[in-house]
């Protein structure tokens, strides 16, 4: 902090032999000014912009009956089949898009350049959309070793069923609830545990071969 100089601009030097009492209280009130500007500044580093909250999904693995979730519907134009070979050990991403005129982003399959195991063998996936919902038919030709992972996207086409808003009243809610769940037999869904949760966006770490769909608990 910058040192005040004893006579300031406005001090007369006529009047500088002040009583005591003056000198107290001018330095009660450069005191209390000192302070003021103190919290001032300490109010201002403390601040932070707001930060949008994440989707709160669970973190642990939960198996549900299938008809005890509520899946994420979707009103955008469907995303076509994709059937994608590349080479193993190298990291490698398919995008999903919704289809024409906006073609904005469904859903992300990435698999590490390890998933594979042995680098240099050629592996076939194939992706199916889902009609209507946030979902996914994924097949590979070799079975990965680490999994993949799958991100649905949802800021445009977000679909809440009626059901989801008499259970979660808003749509927020809702949202906070999803994961992405992995069908099992006997109309089973396990709701897989999140990673990097973000608004419009729900992804996990996935066994690759499987059917996948954006749901919460009821």
């Amino acid at each position: 902090m910058r040192q005040q100089s004893k006579n300031r601009p406005g001090d007369n030097p006529l009047t500088s032999h002040r009583s005591p009492l003056a000198f107290k209280m001018r330095g009660i009130f450069r005191s209390l000014k000192s302070r003021a500007t103190w919290l001032v500044v300490l109010g201002a580093c403390g601040s932070r912009a707001p930060v949008p909250t994440p989707t709160s999904s669970p973190a642990v693995s939960r198996i549900l009956p299938l008809a005890r979730v509520i899946v994420l519907e979707t009103s955008g134009p469907p995303p076509s089949d994709t059937s994608v070979s590349f080479t193993t050990g190298a990291p490698h991403m398919i995008v999903m898009r919704h289809g024409p005129p906006e073609n904005i982003i469904f859903a992300r399959i990435s698999f590490a350049a390890t998933a594979f195991g042995d680098s240099g063998r050629s592996v076939n996936v194939d992706v199916r959309p889902r009609p209507g919902i946030y979902g996914l038919d994924i097949t590979t030709s070799i079975p990965p070793r680490t999994g993949a992972r799958v991100a649905f996207e949802f800021a445009r086409y977000f679909s809440a069923p009626s059901r989801a808003r008499q259970v979660y009243r808003t749509d927020a809610s809702f949202e906070r609830a999803l994961a992405v769940g992995r069908l099992l037999p006997d109309n089973q869904i396990e709701l897989l545990p999140s990673i990097e949760p973000e608004i419009d966006k729900v992804g996990a770490v996935v066994p690759a071969s499987g059917s996948y769909l954006v749901a919460a608990p009821q």
